[in-house]
């Protein structure tokens, strides 16, 4: 299984993630993290936008 990388962005935290941009490569993740302009930004190997079919 391979992985996938996250970089979730918000404008702020109160407000939560509202992009979320998979990567292949944890390379790619941190190059992109670096380059964001978002006030709040992290990487995850979980999509926190999507929805799981679990919790319902």
């Amino acid at each position: 299984m391979d992985s996938k990388y996250y970089l979730c962005e918000a404008e702020n935290a109160d407000e939560g993630v509202n992009k979320v941009t998979p990567y292949d490569k944890p390379e790619d993740a941190l190059a992109a993290a670096s380059n964001s302009t978002a006030k709040v930004h992290f990487i995850s190997t979980v999509n926190p936008l999507a929805v799981d079919e679990e919790d319902e």
